[in-house]
C-alpha cells in the first residue's frame, strides 16, 4: 500500500481542512492501535509454556501412529492442529531468541528431541503395518523405554 497524503483524496482534489485532520488523527490513532495490538500479542506467547506445546504434540502422534488403534480424529483434523502448535512453539521460539537466548537453546534442543521421538514412532508405525501385511502370522516387537519413552513400553504382539 502506498502512502498518500493528507491533504489530498483518491482523486487527487483538495481536501476539506477538518476531513484533513480527521485523516490525521485516524492515521496516529491505527499506529497506536498496531503497538498494542503487538504488545497483546507478545503478552500471550509469553504466557504459553513451550514445554506443554510440545506435549500437546506428542499426545498428537501418539494418537496418530497407534498401529494398534485407529486415531479417534480424521488425519486432516490431526494434520491441522499439529501445524497450528508448531507455529505457536516456532513464535515462542523467535521470542526467547531476542529475549533470552539460554531458553532459546533449551527449546532448541526440545524441538530436536520431539523430532526425533517422532521419527522413531513413525518408523515403529510404518514397520507395524508392513508386518501386518506381510504373510508371516507372528510378529513380535520390543519397545523399550529409551526408544520411544512411555508409548509403547511392553512386547507387542500381533497375530494375523
Amino acid at each position: 500500500m502506498g502512502r498518500r497524503s493528507t491533504s489530498s483524496t483518491k482523486s487527487g482534489k483538495f481536501m476539506n481542512p477538518t476531513d484533513q485532520a480527521r485523516k490525521e488523527a485516524r492515521k496516529r490513532e491505527l499506529k497506536k492501535n498496531k503497538k498494542q495490538r503487538m504488545m497483546v500479542r507478545t503478552a500471550v506467547l509469553k504466557m504459553k509454556d513451550p514445554r506443554q506445546i510440545i506435549k500437546d504434540m506428542e499426545k498428537l502422534d501418539e494418537m496418530e501412529f497407534n498401529p494398534v488403534q485407529q486415531p479417534l480424529l480424521n488425519e486432516k483434523v490431526l494434520r491441522d492442529k499439529r501445524k497450528k502448535l508448531r507455529e505457536t512453539f516456532e513464535r515462542i521460539v523467535r521470542l526467547y531468541e531476542r529475549e533470552n537466548p539460554d531458553t532459546y537453546k533449551e527449546l532448541r534442543k526440545l524441538e530436536l528431541d520431539y523430532e526425533s521421538n517422532r521419527g522413531k514412532l513413525s518408523l515403529y508405525f510404518d514397520s507395524v503395518k508392513v508386518c501386518m501385511q506381510s504373510p508371516v502370522r507372528i510378529c513380535a516387537f520390543l519397545i523399550t523405554p529409551s526408544v520411544l519413552g512411555s508409548v509403547f513400553k511392553s512386547v507387542h504382539y500381533l497375530v494375523l
